[in-house]
């Protein structure tokens, strides 16, 4: 059973907003700053919204998956168990089916005896 808190795909399920950097070191700052005002005017009040669906879809379809891993999981243990019990009842079927032989060995000698016997008496 996998652990959500260790499940890498729990991990990368959630969007984060990532802060703006700028490579250059002088006025990096300033344009970095800059791209975070603006986005706060211009963006963030239509992104968030989606962020937050696509977060909820991503959550439950990790969710889905989950069972889905639990589900296939407990079905190869089934599967196990049943390959096992048709092993034991191959085994079984293998000895009676040898039993039946060993009987009908014995009863065909008696019969042949019998018959023998029956013969025997027609002769005399």
């Amino acid at each position: 059973m996998s652990d959500p808190a260790n499940d890498w795909l729990y991990d990368k399920a959630e969007i984060k907003e990532q802060p703006f950097r700028s490579p250059s070191r002088v006025v990096g700052p300033l344009i970095a700053r800059f791209r975070s005002m603006w986005n706060s005017v211009s963006t963030k009040w239509y992104v968030r919204p989606l962020l937050q669906q696509q977060n909820r879809f991503n959550g439950l379809l990790v969710e889905r998956l989950h069972d889905h891993d639990q589900r296939l999981l407990e079905q190869d243990r089934e599967q196990t168990a049943l390959v096992h019990d048709l092993a034991e009842l191959s085994a079984q079927l293998a000895q009676t089916n040898r039993l039946l032989l060993s009987i009908d060995r014995r009863l065909r000698r008696l019969e042949d005896g019998q018959a023998a016997a029956q013969q025997e008496n027609l002769d005399r």
